[in-house]
């Protein structure tokens, strides 16, 4: 064999090479001609389907799993409308989840769950001295979204549904005492703030499982917690043993519907 045909050979390999590369990478994170066909067919979508929304396309992603792109769109005059439009390889229009995301009210609920969030870690991690792992003050599980209103503000005195405060903190003490303790000293802060709460979540994990680093996992595994305390119930008299009693009964109440 020459030298001529070496060349000609070692050249056609590595073409190979770079083509099954291009192919595997492709298959993964999509290529540059179905990305602007997906975003070509997504902007002709919102034009005749949704012309009076306002949208416009924010960033267009590959989903390798389905071998489809999802184009984000959202509304420059509604910050609640935002949604995905799934579009194929080919530039054809698979579906949106408008109804999904919107129409029910989720993006909403995403934004006021962030709002809420965040008041709790200010307020919550502000006032009182624990070690908290984590701070929430989510809507309850069970809440009405269509009580819920699109681009509406959050009044976090009169909340358009029912909340639970809910919080995981590190002690040396890992009773219902403790448990108690914080959550007399939450529905003080709760209290003051003239913010209503429907229920209490409570978890103590002992300071001696509490990870070294932030790349650490945090185990339950020697944690004691409360979960979906009433707030009626706050009052009662030996709140702990009011409290464990009630966890008991529900811990027994979910393992019982499990078995059926």
């Amino acid at each position: 064999m020459n030298l001529k045909m070496k060349k000609i050979l070692a050249g056609a390999f590595g073409l190979g090479l770079i083509i099954l590369l291009l192919l595997f990478v492709n298959s993964f994170v999509g290529n540059p001609v179905s990305n602007a066909l997906a975003k070509k067919a997504a902007q002709q979508y919102i034009d005749t389907k949704y012309s009076d929304l306002n949208l416009k396309i924010e960033r267009s992603n590959y989903n390798f799993k389905f071998g489809s792109y999802f184009v984000f769109v959202k509304s420059g005059t509604s910050e609640d409308t935002a949604f995905s439009i799934y579009v194929d390889s080919y530039g054809n229009v698979i579906r949106d989840d408008y109804e999904y995301e919107v129409a029910n009210n989720f993006t909403t609920f995403r934004r006021l769950d962030e709002e809420l969030r965040e008041i709790a870690k200010e307020m919550i991690g502000g006032e009182l001295d624990y070690d908290f792992d984590h701070i929430a003050l989510p809507f309850v599980k069970e809440g009405d979204l269509s009580k819920l209103e699109r681009d509406m503000t959050l009044d976090i005195h009169n909340p358009p549904l029912p909340l639970t405060i809910d919080v995981t903190l590190f002690s040396q003490d890992v009773s219902f005492s403790k448990i108690a303790e914080v959550a007399k000293a939450l529905e003080a802060v709760l209290h003051e703030r003239d913010i209503p709460v429907r229920e209490y979540s409570i978890r103590i994990l002992p300071l001696s499982d509490k990870p070294q680093s932030e790349n650490q996992a945090v185990s339950w595994v020697n944690s004691l917690s409360v979960s979906y305390f009433p707030s009626e119930r706050m009052g009662e008299a030996n709140l702990p043993q009011v409290m464990e009693q009630f966890e008991t009964g529900r811990v027994a109440e979910v393992n019982a519907k499990d078995k059926k």
